[in-house]
């Protein structure tokens, strides 16, 4: 499956709501005063459900977008956890407002502790980004540098393709082939990730050959000739 940021979120989430199911059945086996262990173990559970819920929906965050490569995007990321966060806290005060109910007051608090939580991963999202981009920041390959050659020859294959999506199509490509993606595992990740607008269809730039060519292309005259 490719990384995009629609499945990279759903991840997240998904993982969140795991980590929640289990401490609630952690808590259940511990031995602890049901007082303690009914009120948390709900609330855990309740917020592993919202998360499913949001993971599920996640693939509809790129519909409307058929020309556009969804990125890797820990910023994002980071946001998508931020506004839940927002949402326990917001469901923390809905439960407390009017009311001096214990139970009540005790399920508020545990919303904001998972919120605390939430907003620690959205903070580690971002550093893990900050990282990446620093490890990365380096000059671009010379094939890759200014405006792309490599994009520019590529466009003779797509001619009715906007020159900027090419541009950056090359990018996602050359990073993957970087990584060791293979031409076939390449197809499929644009196969997934790209549709033709008018069509429905799998865009153009996601056929087989367009992208054995790209890969040709990015190997330079001296791999090829090696090979």
């Amino acid at each position: 499956m490719s990384r995009t940021l629609t499945t990279v979120t759903a991840a997240r989430f998904h993982d969140l709501a795991d980590t929640l199911t289990r401490n609630a059945e952690v808590l259940r086996t511990a031995g602890l005063p049901e007082v303690v262990v009914s009120v948390r173990a709900t609330v855990y559970c309740d917020v592993a459900a919202q998360l499913r819920l949001l993971a599920e929906a996640e693939p509809a965050v790129a519909e409307g977008n058929p020309l556009v490569l969804v990125r890797e995007d820990g910023p994002a990321v980071a946001r998508r956890f931020e506004m839940l966060a927002g949402g326990l806290a917001a469901n923390a005060r809905v439960l407390t407002c009017g009311t001096s109910d214990a139970v009540m007051r005790r399920r508020a608090g545990v919303y904001r502790d998972v919120a605390a939580q939430v907003r620690l991963l959205a903070e580690a999202e971002r550093e893990a980004e900050m990282a990446s981009r620093r490890r990365t920041s380096r000059p671009p390959l010379s094939n890759l540098a200014g405006p792309c050659p490599v994009a520019a020859k590529a466009a003779v294959r797509a001619p009715r393709v906007r020159p900027e999506f090419l541009d950056a199509l090359v990018a996602a490509i050359a990073r993957r082939r970087a990584q060791g993606w293979s031409v076939a595992r390449l197809t499929l990740w644009l196969r997934t990730t790209l549709r033709d607008p008018q069509t429905g269809a799998a865009h153009p730039c996601a056929e087989r050959s367009f992208v054995s060519y790209v890969t040709a292309l990015l190997a330079g005259p001296a791999v090829r000739a090696a090979a």
